[in-house]
């Protein structure tokens, strides 16, 4: 009997009749463990007309399909479950995702030589991803990695996760970490590592479905291009450590990417940090200037400035360091909005570092008032980004400034002129700004700052 093929975007739940779709296998994902600790396979499969699919292979099928799929080979699949996937988590527009049994047909095609992809992929540069940052939208990046950091182990309650920084650099000469996790860090990462230790290939890593966080494949010859002809350049960054440097990483914004005050804080409270600017103004609040933290995972504690510890949430050896804090109201003339800043974005701002802000506050000089005149005023661009917090069992957005410019120091007079002044918008998440706010006014609890690199 003769079988009827189709293309993916043909298959829905509302066919009745079987059917079979050639495919070609994009990428094999490794064993994970979902929330409710069930275990799963995820692959990515595409058809001849370039439309892809996720299929997922779980628990009791895992064995039975460890050895079938091999990347870029080409199979028949017949009659797959179907299953409607979340829009954020789709591959293309097609909305469904396949899951694989043992009861799913599956035909090996066999051929000496798989064809090419006919799937296409969409590249992010790195100096757009800021746009990104810590939405729910899942990226694609690709780089040339020139060094592979050690191992870390974070434990969250009970569980353990191994993770590994890498560091890539793309065709715009801009460094990025790209954060390895449990089994990738395990196989990819432990291969890439030795790789890039022999010091004679460089390997260009395609990363997909990446998420931009706020927080700190393989052609060798491409890999040779990019790296060999800014070999030196490049050496220079990465000892600069410049993929730490958000004056690189979240350079001044142009003038369109810049929202209104108003527009920002229901952006933020969707998860979308945003660029804003406005005049200074420090408020009055009931904590110190200065706080020590975690050299190497940057939580709070307790301890004296350069004592050597093993913080019990990292788990790894480091020093204590002493940052900078406070909290800043920030005025576009029609809404308001406070939030946090810390080391190194107040230092910025202010004539102390953290160590002269505790000598001062330690004589019992007014920290706030030496504070409060170098801020006043002060005309900026911030990109902001929310987090949740509770207090007295209420969930509160705060808000926390991951990097700010000065505007008189990165944009010209004609370019000031350009940003834009909000106009006043009836918008119940901002009180208008107003003559009677100042320094006395009940300051916002926004909780405690975490340094972002």
């Amino acid at each position: 009997m003769t079988r009827d093929y189709y293309n993916i975007v043909d298959i829905t739940p509302n066919m009745k009749k079987s059917w079979t779709i050639e495919i070609q296998v994009v990428e094999c994902g490794h064993r994970q463990l979902s929330n409710a600790k069930k275990e799963f396979r995820r692959l990515m499969f595409a058809d001849t007309q370039g439309t892809r699919v996720s299929a997922l292979v779980y628990s009791n099928d895992l064995d039975f399909f460890e050895n079938t799929f091999k990347p870029y080979n080409r199979y028949q699949i017949s009659n797959a479950n179907l299953r409607l996937m979340e829009p954020r988590f789709q591959l293309d527009s097609y909305e469904f995702s396949w899951t694989l049994s043992r009861q799913t047909l599956i035909e090996p095609i066999e051929e000496q030589t798989p064809p090419p992809l006919s799937c296409q992929f969409h590249f992010t540069p790195f100096s757009e991803l800021y746009k990104y940052a810590d939405e729910e939208n899942y990226l694609n990046v690709r780089g040339v990695v020139i060094k592979c950091l050690p191992i870390q182990h974070v434990k969250k309650g009970s569980k353990t996760s191994s993770k590994r920084d890498v560091i890539i650099v793309n065709e715009e000469k801009k460094l990025l970490i790209l954060t390895l996790w449990n089994p990738i860090d395990e196989i990819e990462g432990n291969a890439l590592d030795k790789i890039t230790n022999t010091g004679l290939y460089w390997a260009l890593v395609f990363a997909m479905r990446v998420k931009v966080t706020t927080f700190y494949g393989i052609f060798e010859s491409l890999s040779n291009i990019i790296y060999t002809i800014n070999k030196a350049e490049i050496k220079v960054l990465l000892q600069n450590e410049t993929y730490k440097d958000t004056e690189i990483l979240l350079p001044p914004p142009e003038n369109k990417d810049i929202l209104p005050i108003g527009r920002a804080i229901i952006r933020m409270k969707n998860g979308k940090p945003t660029w804003i600017k406005g005049n200074l103004n420090l408020l009055q609040q009931d904590r110190s200037f200065t706080q020590t933290i975690c050299a190497m995972c940057l939580k709070p504690i307790q301890a004296d400035v350069n004592w050597n510890i093993k913080y019990p949430l990292c788990k790894e050896k480091s020093e204590v360091q002493i940052i900078s804090r406070a909290i800043i109201e920030i005025n576009d003339g029609t809404r308001t909005i406070a939030a946090s800043i810390s080391t190194l974005e107040i230092e910025k701002l202010i004539p102390l570092n953290p160590s002269e802000i505790r000598d001062v506050a330690e004589s019992e000089k007014n920290v706030h008032d030496v504070i409060a005149s170098s801020v006043r005023g002060l005309s900026v661009v911030t990109f902001v980004r929310s987090y949740q917090s509770w207090n007295q069992q209420q969930q509160i957005t705060r808000f926390v400034i991951v990097k700010l410019h000065k505007v008189q120091e990165h944009y010209t007079k004609e370019q000031q002129l350009l940003i834009p002044s909000t106009k006043s918008e009836n918008l119940s998440t901002t009180k208008p700004a107003s003559p009677k706010q100042t320094q006395k006014q009940p300051q916002p609890d926004v909780g405690k700052t975490k340094v972002i690199e």
